[in-house]
């Protein structure tokens, strides 16, 4: 007797069967063919098995933002641990977790990794036991791929070129057919399968190393994954906060800016129908797996970090998109040209942070060669687009007259100022460099664009450096880490910008004299005396605005005294920023500093408070204001003496 068909939502199952898949999830409804993919093909963790790499125990202290020490203070092109050992740098590239990215990208943090990590590796916490975790170090360093621990409801893996130390979050694996497995975990596929075994928002190791991958090699998908890697560098080039920023995206006709992201979306569909060749998945069954991930999609949370800075925990805010506004485009236009005031970005030097070159050598990432000329044209435009093309092949954005003009706008010591008519005006420089970067009337509209309308474009693009660009935009990409640091007067009437690799430790002490602080005095105090004596003789209206504008002046007048108050204080205080400053992290530099910081104090407070209270004595800068509270613990805290130079300080326990 044949048995009646059963019902389209009646699944009838050997119990045998769920053992196929690693876990045995309660997946009655998934095909047969998927549930065999597990015993047909080896499992990643057989062919190049996941790595969780190193806990720091402390990632206030251990890790920072690239921005924070300077691409001059990290050790790049590091490719093993031998090679760490004779480097005399503290910072080291780390592949930590981050936001969702295909391909390549989250490169934003270094650790501390001085002498293989001596000072991590003797963390001890208060009971005595160590702390930190290095682990799997043989593989620190190794080219390979990494992803995130927890992620969105779609996993993202990216390319990991070498020279890295990975983390527990952003772990790493290293199989030999790289471009293959990252092909594949990069797949709808993978997605699915990871949430068959594993359906919550986690991608743990343990998961991960069950993938079912074919032992196979396949120059289509090798050359694809290449290109795809490339395209999401030469993407990544138009955001400043980013190690490896060349121009922010196109304004005018700029062949920098061309966006990609439609070829690249083509060569992904191309690389999923590869997998699906791969493995053999039916159309049919194709789409029942889509239909999963894009209900799964609208379930699960973002992404997060089981070893979470305590002050960088809230929600990655600065999630990079290629969607963008106007408003935001105009405003990283103005900010690069402040970034170029300071000397920050350097346009036409080959190789520097926002050089507004491409050379093809750029995009020789990892062991992954350079594209050939055809499609270096596709990724950074033709040749006839550029403004030339140097003797080495690179395709400079601006002409040579341009580039030499806006390098003539920087300050090598990174000072500025805000005040309308000083030789150093801040707001002047910046719309110079728009003007010879965008010409006249595009500068006019990236400034209204960012600053809003107003009868004086001049006018609002001041104001907006005053408060709006670091409260609205500077402080979120930089997560709280701000490179550029507004020490202004109360009312901010007056005050300074400064770029904070080039402060020196005299620099506080330089703001105070001519030709900024007193000179500024001076002239009001001039201004003041020469209105007091026309005042003597006014009479009616005149008197009466006359009057209006001497109360300004006064008022501008205690208010510059008043700043200059708190600077005086804060320099006999003790701010004396040594050059090793730069490794306790922008916030900590910046909390003596939090009484001139009127758009951003709470934060920078608090820090203070805390510093002053004994939290950080492992930074230089507790050492310079509480030196012998630090040598007290420094005898007792093995990591402590380490870290201030004085390992022969620890007495033991």
């Amino acid at each position: 007797m044949t048995e009646a068909p059963l019902p389209a939502n009646v699944y009838r199952l050997p119990q045998a069967e769920f053992d196929a898949v690693p876990g045995s999830p309660w997946a009655y409804w998934v095909d047969d063919h998927i549930r065999h993919l597990f015993s047909i093909f080896p499992s990643l963790g057989a062919i190049g098995s996941p790595k969780q790499g190193l806990i720091t125990a402390d990632v206030f202290r251990f890790v920072r933002f690239w921005w924070e020490t300077g691409l001059s203070n990290i050790a790049l092109d590091t490719f093993s641990r031998n090679e760490a050992t004779n480097i005399d740098k503290t910072w080291f590239p780390y592949m930590k977790s981050g936001r969702y990215a295909k391909w390549f990208g989250v490169q934003d943090h270094v650790v501390n990794w001085r002498n293989n990590g001596y000072e991590i590796q003797n963390y001890y916490s208060a009971n005595g036991r160590l702390a930190s975790r290095p682990q799997n170090m043989n593989f620190y360093f190794k080219e390979g791929i990494t992803y995130s621990y927890l992620s969105s409801a779609n996993f993202s893996a990216r390319y990991s070129p070498g020279g890295f130390i990975f983390d527990v979050a952003g772990s790493s694996l290293f199989p030999d057919d790289i471009q293959l497995v990252l092909a594949i975990l990069n797949s709808k596929l993978a997605t699915f399968l990871l949430r068959l075994i594993n359906p919550t928002v986690n991608f743990p190791v343990g998961s991960l190393a069950n993938l079912p991958i074919p032992n196979l090699s396949n120059l289509k998908i090798k050359n694809l994954v290449s290109k795809c890697i490339k395209l999401r560098k030469f993407e990544d080039t138009t955001w400043e906060e980013l190690s490896y920023f060349c121009l922010p995206k196109n304004w005018v006709n700029s062949p920098s800016s061309n966006n990609k992201i439609h070829i690249l979306d083509n060569i992904e569909k191309e690389i999923e129908q590869e997998i699906f060749k791969i493995y053999s998945i039916p159309e049919n069954i194709q789409h029942t797996f889509e239909n999963y991930l894009l209900e799964q999609s609208t379930v699960l949370e973002s992404i997060d970090d089981p070893e979470i800075d305590e002050d960088q925990s809230e929600k990655d805010e600065n999630e990079i998109s290629q969607i963008m506004s106007t408003e935001e485009l105009a405003v990283r236009w103005i900010s690069y040209a402040l970034g170029v005031t300071v000397r920050r970005f350097q346009p036409g030097k080959s190789s520097a942070l926002g050089s507004t070159i491409y050379r093809r050598e750029d995009f020789a990432i990892g062991s992954l060669p350079a594209p050939d000329e055809a499609d270096f044209n596709q990724l950074v435009g033709e040749p006839d687009t550029f403004a030339f093309i140097d003797s080495t092949g690179g395709r400079h954005v601006f002409s040579a007259k341009v580039e030499h003009a806006l390098n003539a706008l920087a300050f090598e010591d990174g000072i500025t100022v805000l005040d309308e008519g000083h030789p150093r005006d801040l707001a002047a420089r910046v719309e110079q460099a728009l003007v010879l970067m965008l010409g006249e009337n595009s500068a006019q509209e990236v400034i209204q664009a960012a600053c809003g309308a107003s009868t004086s474009p001049s006018a609002s693009l001041r104001k907006f450096l005053e408060k709006d660009y670091f409260t609205t935009w500077h402080f979120k990409w930089y997560r709280k880490r701000p490179v550029y640091w507004p020490i202004q007067s109360v009312r901010r009437s007056y005050g300074f910008v400064v770029f904070h690799e080039k402060i020196t430790r005299d620099a506080l002490y330089t703001l105070q004299r001519d030709p900024y602080l007193d000179t500024k005095r001076n002239a009001v105090a001039l201004k003041i005396g020469d209105l007091q004596g026309v005042l003597a003789t006014a009479q009616g209206a005149t008197r009466k605005r006359l009057e209006k504008e001497l109360d300004e002046l006064n008022k501008l007048s205690e208010e510059l005294a008043e700043f200059a108050k708190e600077l005086v204080a804060i320099t006999m205080s003790g701010y004396n920023h040594a050059p090793d400053w730069i490794d306790d992290g922008v916030i900590l530099r910046l909390a003596p500093l939090w009484k001139v910081l009127p758009v951003w104090k709470a934060e920078p407070k608090k820090y203070w408070e805390r510093l002053t209270a004994g939290d950080f004595d492992w930074s230089h800068i507790a050492m310079n204001y509480r030196p012998e509270q630090v040598k007290a613990k420094c005898k007792t805290n093995k990591s402590y003496a380490i870290a201030h130079g004085h390992e022969e300080w620890y007495e033991g326990k």
